[in-house]
């Protein structure tokens, strides 16, 4: 069984980073202009809910950019995914946090 497609990779490209744009502009707003927490915390369940990843979103919040130019924040956000296309994927495991660090080698409790 093939897994679901994300809800935000139903839209085309220029459809879904007119979506994130436009809620990275609204989350600006609610979170350092009003300090609406309730609805930050709206905006960011609208984030998960269509599966955009919030790395991405973040990116754009604290990327030194006017939240009001829309092109400086397009063009953020394309070099973010060139960013993400060009390099691997790396999850949050622990070995990935260790990289570069020499692995000590496994001890094995003595049963005695």
């Amino acid at each position: 069984m093939p897994a679901p497609a994300s809800l935000c990779t139903r839209f085309n490209a220029g459809t879904q980073q007119a979506l994130v744009l436009l809620l990275s502009q609204q989350l600006a707003d609610a979170q350092f202009h009003r300090a609406d927490a309730r609805g930050t915390e709206r905006l960011w369940r609208e984030v998960a809910a269509l599966e955009i990843d919030p790395e991405r979103v973040t990116a754009l919040l604290y990327g030194g950019q006017d939240m009001n130019d829309r092109e400086a924040l397009r063009s953020q956000d394309d070099a973010w995914l060139a960013q993400q296309n060009a390099a691997p994927r790396r999850g949050w495991a622990l070995r990935n946090l260790h990289l570069g660090r020499p692995q000590l080698p496994q001890q094995r409790f003595n049963r005695v």
